[in-house]
């Protein structure tokens, strides 16, 4: 049977990290003797820089690590030094290509790891998979442990910028084509999902779209952004892969990274692929798009700047990307015209 390792805790709570020690020790005991090594970017220390350096001095057992970047040969090299110099806990405190590196090092060197995000951009904060760099700056997804640990201070995110915000609802938001791919798969694979990772996903994903907060900085939003970010996070460690939150819309944000150098975030470019991927499945894509119009998330092709030209090369090649993951792209037969007429369709209804 397969197993799943869960965090043993969890915390969503304004100023949390004010009192982070009482809470590390609450939960791993005798915390002021174990050695600690907080990774995170000199872009993040230098803006917390007050706090951090008061940690340090106060707590002498921990160290800090700067992430130049998110590349697998950068976690392994993190993960022998936590291994040599004996580290016991590894905090992952920063964005996404912090929180992965020391989630993949943590794995790696088999020590507890605490993951505290500064944004909330995508549900790598609690997710069992770690995206790395490899060759020629080519991203892959690693599989490791969850975090032991989670913990979500929302007033350091409410200071995030807006776009890091809306990506985290747009990651949430490709939930939504991802259940429908996996439902399929079942249907002509006969391979079942599971019922609790299936239910956390989709929790997850109408626990922000029938949300009836106005405003993204909004400290109720943050933390429902939060809770269903974790969800999903969560849904994936019992399913044991990405499925729950993972169909068609990220092949299309996998082909895009492979084959163009689109640097917009992660979670706009899965939002726009949910919105083709509806069209594919023969279902309405107006629950999101309303949602997404509703707090000002633009996942306009033209606005993440990918042309007609792209946006069809993209969709032939995604389902190359991952021949393994089963999605509606199995289904249909993609050609050029038929996705000039949906660039154009999305182009229209994201005016």
């Amino acid at each position: 049977m397969f197993s799943f390792n869960l965090p043993m805790f969890l915390a969503i709570e304004e100023n949390i990290t004010n009192d982070l020690i009482s809470k590390l020790d609450k939960e791993f005991k005798d915390i002021a003797n174990k050695k600690i090594i907080i990774l995170t970017s000199k872009g993040i220390y230098e803006k917390f820089k007050k706090g951090i350096d008061s940690l340090i001095k106060e707590y002498r057992k921990i160290s800090i690590y700067f992430v130049e970047d998110s590349s697998y040969d950068i976690a392994v090299n993190v993960a022998k030094k936590i291994s040599i110099e004996e580290f016991e806990i590894v905090i992952g405190f920063g964005g996404g290509k912090v929180l992965d590196t020391a989630k993949y090092a943590s794995y790696v060197s088999k020590k507890k790891y605490v993951s505290i995000p500064t944004t909330l951009s995508n549900d790598g904060v609690a997710s069992p998979i770690a995206v790395l760099k490899t060759f020629e700056g080519k991203a892959k997804s690693f599989g490791c442990n969850s975090p032991d640990g989670i913990i979500i201070d929302t007033n350091i995110i409410k200071n995030a910028p807006n776009i890091l915000l809306m990506a985290g609802i747009g990651d949430t938001v490709s939930n939504y084509t991802a259940l429908f791919d996996w439902k399929l798969e079942s249907k002509h694979k006969g391979i079942h999902p599971n019922d609790f990772a299936y239910l956390l996903s989709d929790t997850a994903l109408n626990m922000l779209l029938y949300s009836r907060e106005e405003h993204i900085r909004n400290g109720n939003f943050i933390k429902q952004l939060a809770q269903s970010l974790v969800l999903s996070g969560l849904a994936m460690d019992i399913a044991g892969n990405s499925r729950p939150c993972s169909g068609s819309e990220h092949l299309f944000s996998h082909s895009l990274d492979e084959h163009y150098n689109i640097n917009k975030p992660h979670g706009l470019k899965v939002a726009l692929g949910s919105i083709a991927s509806c069209i594919f499945q023969g279902r309405s894509y107006e629950p999101i798009v309303t949602f997404l119009k509703r707090y000002d998330v633009d996942v306009s092709p033209e606005k993440l700047g990918i042309s007609k030209e792209i946006f069809i090369d993209t969709w032939m090649k995604a389902q190359a990307t991952r021949p393994d993951r089963f999605s509606v792209l199995n289904t249909i037969e993609l050609s050029k015209d038929y996705l000039e007429k949906i660039y154009e369709e999305i182009m229209e209804v994201l005016k």
